[in-house]
């Protein structure tokens, strides 16, 4: 595997975890009641717990997807 299909795999690897984080979140916004509901239906949760539970796994994709997809792809864009 030479560098350029590297760097062309972590670019579309990031896209990819953009696009589903961008969907994500829109659900989240446009969702939110029915899913405060569903959780508390569920598990017994109340909103404030949902609320920051779903903040937090936002919160850790977004981290997950800069170390592992566009960290890489940029130090590649360096040396190459």
């Amino acid at each position: 595997m030479n560098i350029e299909i590297l760097q062309e795999f972590l670019f579309w690897c990031m896209i990819i975890n953009f696009g589903i984080y961008t969907l994500t979140a829109i659900a989240v916004l446009v969702f939110r009641d029915v899913m405060y509901k569903i959780h508390k239906m569920m598990f017994g949760l109340d909103e404030e717990t949902v609320s920051k539970s779903i903040h937090m796994y936002l919160a850790s994709y977004k981290f997950l997807i800069t170390f592992f997809n566009f960290v890489p792809w940029v130090a590649i864009l360096i040396i190459k």
